[in-house]
């Protein structure tokens, strides 16, 4: 595989057999090595690049941010757009965890603050928070009540006493996807996320306090109101069980719409249908609920760091604020400038922002 330098910090992949765009590689040297190893097990991932530019309606390029690494269809550290006329939607660039992401809330502790209470706050924090494999939370749904986390997102969680308004003002899509449907998502789906919503889950999903150790932009530390030594915490969580499942059923579904339509499946895991096919559409909209499930479950999860928090330290859940919500395993239609020219696109964004 050719892989050609364009910079210090971008490399292409050029179009060749039945690629329909460039594969285009953000990366430095150092990082980009370990991909070219034809022997290791990292090579995947730019063959993975090459198997998301030849998909169909796709635009510009195929894109590996600076982590990718291989994954399931599309690399992890991957980003396709496609033309929604066009263009298709593939399971493999949004995954099995949908709308993945990571919540960073804000306080005004500094490291000092809690240094004497580290341990205190740890344990405070792990018996409070449900984590772990198939851990349950205090919400106990009926398939009503996940219909309405389908349709509402962290809204849901937020009319049930859950955080604070304004953490949704920082929530990627205001904390509720518009065009999800709960009925593209299966009763087995559902029910397995009856005891789910505020909970961390397992495998890379964590809840850190963390402090602001170096500030490389002043102007933007300013602005989002961070200074040196402040403490944070970071939630990095997704849809659950509920979130799996649905990757699960349209797996089989997206298989056979590939077929039908005449798509190669060069991966298991990427196939996919016709963004504007029913096929397509039911997945979208299963899709946007799953979206809706991971902000509820932020939300929650938010809720539950403040009631920790906020009694070790004399502080109102006001004084802990959202700085962004903003997922890494989501497919959504946006406004882009491809070849000087404003237009929709179906961005995947699989492990990226």
């Amino acid at each position: 595989m050719e892989v050609r330098k364009v910079t210090d910090f971008e490399w292409e992949i050029p179009r060749s057999g039945d690629m329909l765009v460039p594969g285009k590689i953000y990366a430095s040297e150092a990082i980009l090595k370990p991909l070219l190893d034809h022997k290791g097990h990292e090579w995947n991932a730019l063959e993975q690049v090459r198997n998301v530019a030849s998909l169909p309606g796709i635009v510009k390029a195929a894109i590996a941010m600076p982590d990718v690494h291989p994954g399931y269809g599309f690399p992890i550290g991957g980003v396709g757009a496609f033309d929604p006329d066009e263009g298709v939607v593939a399971m493999g660039g949004v995954g099995f965890d949908i709308n993945c992401g990571v919540r960073v809330l804000v306080t005004p502790l500094h490291r000092d603050d809690i240094e004497a209470k580290k341990e205190e706050v740890a344990d405070k924090l792990f018996h409070h928070i449900p984590a772990g494999l198939g851990s349950e939370g205090e919400l106990r749904l009926s398939v009503e009540g996940i219909d309405e986390v389908l349709k509402k997102g962290a809204y849901f969680a937020l009319e049930r006493g859950y955080g604070l308004p304004e953490d949704l003002e920082y929530t990627e899509e205001g904390g509720r996807m518009e065009g999800a449907d709960p009925a593209a998502v299966s009763l087995k789906a559902k029910q397995r996320q009856f005891k789910q919503v505020g909970t961390l889950g397992s495998g890379n999903h964590y809840l850190e306090v963390q402090y602001v150790e170096e500030i490389y932009d002043e102007k933007a530390a300013a602005a989002y109101g961070i200074e040196v030594d402040q403490v944070l915490v970071a939630i990095h969580c997704g849809s659950r069980a509920l979130g799996h499942q649905i990757g699960q059923d349209y797996l089989k579904d997206l298989e056979k719409a590939s077929r039908k339509y005449g798509i190669p499946i060069r991966e298991r895991e990427l196939v996919c249908a016709p963004i504007k096919s029913p096929e397509g559409q039911r997945y979208l909209s299963a899709v946007f609920a799953g979206i809706n499930c991971a902000f509820a479950n932020r939300q929650v999860l938010a809720h539950l760091v403040r009631e920790v928090l906020c009694p070790l330290f004399g502080l109102k859940p006001s004084d802990i604020r959202t700085l962004y919500d903003v997922g890494h395993n989501n497919v959504k239609f946006e406004r882009h400038r491809v070849n000087d020219e404003e237009r929709e696109v179906l961005v995947h964004r699989k492990g990226s922002t």
